[in-house]
């Protein structure tokens, strides 16, 4: 057999081509991947959203609203002239006469013991319990440093009020107590539970606040021992000698409660574009009190700040009225800052307009620094006389417009302004912004 050289030998090298690409079916076949995907996607949205609705159906949020103050009717009316006139010295003199005879005989039958006053404070306390299931303690926890770099923690309590349910939080009410400001912040109720809040919108002008609490955070127990507050009407006249609870820390520590009568609530102090009437008391109590002032109606009529406090008279409870505050309130709680135009004042009554000649409108006593007043050339001294097309004749006029405006909202304030020995009608283009 010949041999061959290895060499000689020759192998056939075979190349495979990969199969060419059809980019038409490939395209195809992505835009239907990503259909697809999008559709599953959708379907699954869907489904988790209508679960989640039908599991969770009070988790929707709803807007709050504090209705106003309804007249009271029925309440005893003063006397007018006519009416006076028609009284005669001798129906006076008989009726004094008769009242003499009448309570001396109360007197003599009526005699009270221990028990009775006991009875009458045992009332008047389980007045107070129902007014207390609408109090929490809010407490803040702010984190700080000394000089030695140690950390300690500050804290900060202080009485609120639960004035609404939107369906997601529990809003609390509460006036400088600096939430803000707290690293944790946390609410213990009626019934001793405690559960985490959070700052829901501040008012830095009158120190208000809404606090809110998560309604999966509180138990159905909880729930039955606590109640939203009933707000009354503090704006009557009548309301002088009311005697009234004062429920939260009147005497600094949680859980006291001291009574007593409303001796006036003529006062106010004047805030940037709103003037709040003050509810003083005879109560005496802690320069740190907080709480409420209740009637017993079980209605808060007022909410204690004792930084408002007269200086001669600052360990007797002094309050906010709740008439001046509900459209704030309500404002708040929806997470809506009211509009801020900056400016303070009083109004010119008629009796001020005849004596000296100052047009009937909002009298501007002094303008906020770099406010929008300001920065649009209203002065001291000016009387608003409209905003926008809505007339203003008073005070409170002006802050119950403003109200129904927004921060950046532009608008035009009619001011009347004295010049050259009269007033003369100017217009300013204005726009609004809110407090820091």
């Amino acid at each position: 057999m010949d041999e061959q050289n290895p060499s000689e030998f020759q192998f056939i090298k075979e190349k495979i081509k990969d199969k060419p690409i059809d980019r038409k079916k490939l395209l195809e076949r992505v835009a239907i991947g990503c259909i697809a995907a999008a559709f599953f996607g959708a379907v699954a949205a869907l489904s988790f959203a209508l679960v989640l609705n039908a599991l969770t159906p009070t988790l929707r949020t709803t807007a709050v609203s504090i209705p106003p103050d309804e007249e009271k009717t029925g309440e005893a009316e003063k006397p007018t002239e006519s009416g006076e006139a028609a009284i005669s010295e001798d129906s006076i003199s008989a009726n004094e006469d008769e009242t003499k005879v009448v309570v001396k005989r109360i007197t003599e039958r009526v005699s009270l013991t221990t028990d009775d006053y006991q009875d009458l404070y045992r009332s008047m306390f389980a007045k107070a319990q129902v007014i207390d299931q609408s109090i929490v303690t809010v407490t803040g926890v702010k984190s700080d440093q000394d000089w030695f770099d140690n950390t300690f923690e500050d804290t900060n309590q202080a009485s609120g009020l639960i004035v609404a349910n939107n369906g997601r939080e529990l809003l609390i009410l509460a006036v400088n107590v600096e939430a803000k400001n707290a690293d944790k912040l946390s609410v213990t109720f009626h019934d001793g539970s405690t559960a985490e809040a959070t700052v829901k919108e501040t008012d830095s002008n009158t120190g208000l606040e809404i606090i809110g609490v998560n309604m999966g955070q509180i138990s159905k127990d909880t729930m039955e021992r606590i109640r939203e507050a009933d707000l009354g009407n503090s704006a009557s006249s009548a309301i002088a000698g009311k005697p009234v609870i004062a429920v939260g820390t009147p005497y600094g520590t949680s859980g006291s409660v001291a009574y007593g009568l409303v001796t006036t609530n003529e006062k106010n102090v004047a805030l940037s574009d709103r003037n709040v009437h003050l509810l003083c008391t005879d109560i005496y109590g802690s320069t740190l009190a907080t709480g409420v002032i209740a009637d017993y109606d079980g209605e808060v009529l007022g909410i204690i700040n004792q930084k408002m406090a007269a200086d001669d008279m600052e360990n007797l409870l002094t309050a906010y009225s709740i008439s001046d505050l509900k459209e704030l309130i309500e404002k708040l709680s929806n997470s809506k800052q009211p509009a801020r135009l900056g400016v303070k004042g009083t109004d010119v009554t008629e009796e001020i307009n005849e004596e000296n000649g100052i047009p009937i409108g909002a009298y501007v006593k002094s303008i906020d620094m770099d406010s929008p007043a300001m920065n649009a050339g209203i002065q001291s001294g000016d009387v608003i006389i409209k905003i926008g097309t809505q007339g203003i004749e008073t005070f409170n006029d002006l802050t119950n417009t403003l109200m129904k405006l927004q921060p950046e909202d532009e608008t035009v304030v009619t001011v009347q302004r004295y010049s050259h020995g009269g007033y003369a009608e100017m217009t300013f283009e204005v726009t609004l912004d809110q407090v820091d």
